[in-house]
């Protein structure tokens, strides 16, 4: 679909930063979310686990240092990793080029769960061993692409359990010191890369979104 969108350069989201592989002591901040989790403040109901994925609203893989929130509550700054946040477990997920970088950085408040090797659950199976039937499993619908919702709810209310959108990022009510989002100047790229002049871009998307997308139907 780069065809139909214009692109843009985030300068601020870098590969080549320093890596930290410090061990984070990440057991006050998990006391708080586990708080979170049961304040209906911010839940309409308590919640029995709360998903946490590396992406941000545009479902980009290099970050802006505000919408880090797994490196955050995790201690992990790889760049691929869900962090998943029970009353009485905290796992990552993370990609086997992560594996040595997860077990330098996790400490032992979290397990780590290696994506593709033998015998390790996904995250809708790990949710149904640890969960009683009936729990309620929420994630930022911001950071969740429609097609990833819509299968990651199918198959956690074939288990007995439901799938919220909380609209309050709840890292967010405990990152004291969250950087602010990024001011960069963003321009335009050249025809030459987009393909269509800006307004035809938008007249698209928008056809994709409020007449192809299922969810206005």
């Amino acid at each position: 679909m780069y065809d139909m969108l214009t692109v843009y350069i985030y300068v601020g989201a870098s590969t080549s930063e320093p890596l930290d592989m410090a061990m984070k002591n990440t057991g006050v901040l998990l006391k708080r979310m586990r708080a979170l989790l049961k304040n209906t403040n911010y839940v309409s109901d308590p919640l029995q686990a709360y998903i946490i994925p590396c992406t941000d609203a545009h479902q980009s893989e290099y970050l802006a240092p505000c919408d880090r929130r797994r490196a955050f509550i995790s201690g992990f700054t790889g760049t691929t990793g869900t962090a998943v946040i029970t009353e009485n477990h905290a796992s990552l997920w993370t990609e086997r080029r992560y594996f040595q970088q997860a077990d330098k950085q996790l400490d032992n408040n979290w397990t780590l769960l290696k994506e593709g090797m033998p015998g390790t659950p996904t995250i809708h199976e790990w949710l149904s061993r640890v969960l009683p039937v009936g729990s309620k499993v929420g994630i930022d619908p911001l950071l969740i692409s429609y097609e990833d919702w819509i299968d990651l709810s199918s198959k956690l209310e074939m288990s007995g359990h439901s799938l919220h959108a909380i609209s309050q990022n709840l890292v967010d009510l405990i990152w004291d010191d969250r950087p602010p989002p990024p001011s960069n100047i963003i321009e335009p790229m050249s025809l030459v890369y987009t393909g269509n002049e800006m307004l035809f871009v938008y007249s698209k998307s928008l056809y994709y979104v409020y007449v192809l997308n299922p969810c206005f139907k």
